[in-house]
């Protein structure tokens, strides 16, 4: 059993490399992905997600474990070879023995002896041996039948079918033994996604747009071995804003007002309640204090006044992808937020935003309003103070 379409998919990715920028997203062929995508995703609705869900409901949990256990280990060699050419060798040797005890102690991978033995699962591919080589990511690509990809990715292709016995075993066993064990794995793969599929449908505005992010992200995750750095971003609200030299003939005398997301709420805040979301965590124990540094210093030159502003959020996530889906469930309510961005201890949160007020008690009527209307309990007020020149 050949695969001449794989080949055909590489010489494809590979003409498409170029053509990727950073200013649209690595997509620059969105309209291609897109028709791609809505026939994908037709194909899948009236025949791998049926099938899918007649599994679960007929195969038992332990068994239905057994069998996702079985391939994860047929495919685990692309992840050991993959090892050795990202230059993790103890992490090769470790991997090695894990496909070995399972192979062997795991009755062919259908229990995993190996993680209680103490030898961990990785994930990884020749996409991001290429990532780890400097290789860009070059182009995204929604595959017929295959889903989202990139023209990096696509690469693993080869070492993926190199590797797995499956594919060897083609050559020597019956059609009537191949065939069922591929499609079993296809449906074994499809019943493991049904509550990601579920919730994408349920809550994203434009499905597209969430799963390229969310496929994204995961590749990023598994790039830097789930440790990617924190990206630049914009002033979260959360630093000591800055008096420019013009505005003063001497040092400033008022105080420098920050937010921190520690302690104890101050008593002007309308009703701090710290950063939660019906649907993702939190930082725990986070409240709003405002701090005051001040410094001394005789009353002159131009006076600053401080505008305060309610900023309401309505919710923080963990992930950009996570944040859309939210934006879109609540959008269907008739509320409209955008996604913010902040950076608290190294970590990056996105926050829907849904509107800045210069009345508390605007603000605190908003506030509630929104909770009413959109159950999420946990939206809160933050300060922002903006200063003009009098």
């Amino acid at each position: 059993m050949r695969h001449p379409f794989h080949l055909l998919i590489l010489l494809l990715a590979l003409m498409l490399t170029s053509c990727a920028t950073t200013q649209n997203h690595h997509d620059p062929i969105e309209s291609t992905n897109r028709v791609t995508d809505k026939v994908n995703d037709s194909i899948d609705r009236v025949s791998l997600k049926p099938l899918a869900k007649g599994y679960t409901a007929v195969v038992p949990k332990p068994m239905r474990t057994a069998v996702s256990n079985f391939y994860d280990n047929s495919t685990y060699m692309n992840t050991v070879l993959n090892d050795f050419l990202q230059g993790k060798g103890q992490q090769g040797f470790l991997d090695l023995m894990r496909f070995l005890i399972n192979s062997t102690l795991g009755i062919g991978g259908l229990v995993d002896v190996a993680s209680s033995m103490g030898f961990e699962s990785h994930e990884e591919d020749f996409g991001q041996t290429l990532a780890t080589w400097g290789v860009g990511q070059g182009t995204y690509i929604v595959y017929p039948l295959m889903g989202p990809n990139s023209a990096r990715n696509t690469s693993d292709f080869l070492t993926a079918t190199a590797t797995d016995p499956l594919f060897w075993a083609g050559f020597v066993l019956a059609p009537y033994v191949t065939i069922p064990v591929t499609v079993l794995k296809y449906i074994d793969e499809r019943a493991q996604l049904l509550s990601a599929s579920d919730m994408r449908d349920e809550l994203s505005l434009d499905p597209y747009i969430f799963t390229r992010e969310a496929w994204r992200q995961r590749r990023e995750y598994l790039i830097y071995d789930g440790n990617p750095p924190t990206p630049l971003s914009e002033d979260d609200g959360f630093e000591e804003d800055d008096f420019e030299d013009d505005d003063f003939d001497s040092e400033p005398t008022q105080p420098k007002t920050r937010i921190r997301l520690d302690s104890t709420p101050p008593d002007d805040i309308a009703a701090p309640i710290p950063p939660a979301s019906v649907s993702s965590p939190t930082p725990q124990g986070a409240q709003i204090q405002l701090q005051s540094d001040i410094t001394t210093a005789p009353l002159t030159s131009k006076l600053v006044s401080v505008h305060r502003k309610y900023v309401l959020f309505l919710s923080s996530h963990y992930s950009e992808a996570e944040a859309a889906a939210e934006q879109g469930h609540i959008a269907k309510l008739g509320v409209h937020s955008d996604i913010y961005p902040v950076t608290l201890d190294h970590r990056k949160w996105y926050r829907l935003r849904a509107g800045s007020y210069t009345s508390k008690a605007e603000a605190t009527a908003a506030m509630n309003k929104l909770k009413t209307l959109t159950g999420l309990t946990g939206a809160w007020l933050e300060i922002s103070n903006g200063r003009d020149k009098e």
